[in-house]
């Protein structure tokens, strides 16, 4: 972005930015405990259960496994850490992806930010999600209509940190990277994303983490509902610079 230029369109990732993912994840394992009687406290089976998936979605990151490993993988090790050989995974997985497929929940001021932001840019939705559980979700809230582009890594077959995941969203608005500010939250999938493509970064970050050695952020935000303030604010500042 150079100085004195306006962005021309935002783009999004979706969970953990606007869909508040911990509470869909959360309805979601807890159904999974009751339909397969897992007799293990709820808090304890999902803080592992979210460890695990951590750790298989960041090997996927990397290129290590595919979605449809990753899937039943992450069951696989909660039911080795909690001695379940009996626990039938592919089927848990499946009930999981079913149940999460139904929780479209978003964050306080996510909608009223997008709304907003819709108004003056071009906005496009980018995420690494699960495909069937993604398009539900998407299809459920009203966020959605706001955005006029949808790239899901499983249908494209890209997934972020790879930069190529941008392309059908810069193409279906118009714009070249450089004149996109993305906005995420994860360090590993987003933030390093945007540096791969040329995008200007917007940090969502409420736990005030600092920026590890290597990324860089444009903005760092501690509540989505900051962002039309900033940016409005600092592209007023620019048009100042002589």
């Amino acid at each position: 972005m150079t100085m004195g230029a306006k962005y021309k369109a935002v783009f999004f990732d979706a969970d953990d930015t606007l869909f508040d993912y911990p509470r869909a994840e959360r309805a979601a394992v807890r159904a999974c405990l009751r339909e397969f009687r897992v007799r293990i406290a709820s808090g304890i089976f999902i803080d592992a259960y979210r460890r695990h998936n951590r750790d298989v979605w960041r090997a996927f990151e990397r290129g290590e496994t595919d979605q449809a490993t990753l899937r039943v993988e992450r069951f696989r090790r909660v039911a080795a850490e909690f001695s379940l050989p009996d626990l039938p995974v592919e089927r848990v997985s499946a009930f999981y992806l079913e149940t999460l497929a139904g929780q479209p929940q978003l964050y306080p001021g996510a909608l009223a930010t997008v709304r907003a932001l819709a108004k003056k840019y071009p906005l496009a939705l980018i995420t690494n999600g699960i495909a069937l559980v993604q398009r539900k979700r998407f299809a459920a809230s009203p966020i959605t209509r706001h955005f006029q582009a949808v790239v899901i890594s499983e249908e494209v077959g890209i997934a972020k940190p790879d930069p190529r995941i941008f392309a059908p969203a810069l193409k279906a608005v118009g714009v070249a990277a450089g004149d996109v500010l993305y906005v995420g939250d994860s360090v590993t999938s987003d933030m390093a994303a945007a540096r791969n493509a040329g995008m200007d970064f917007c940090w969502l970050n409420p736990h005030r983490a600092p920026v590890p050695p290597g990324q860089a952020a444009r903005f760092i935000i501690a509540d989505i509902k900051e962002l039309p303030g900033l940016i409005e604010g600092w592209q007023i500042r620019e048009k100042r610079v002589p």
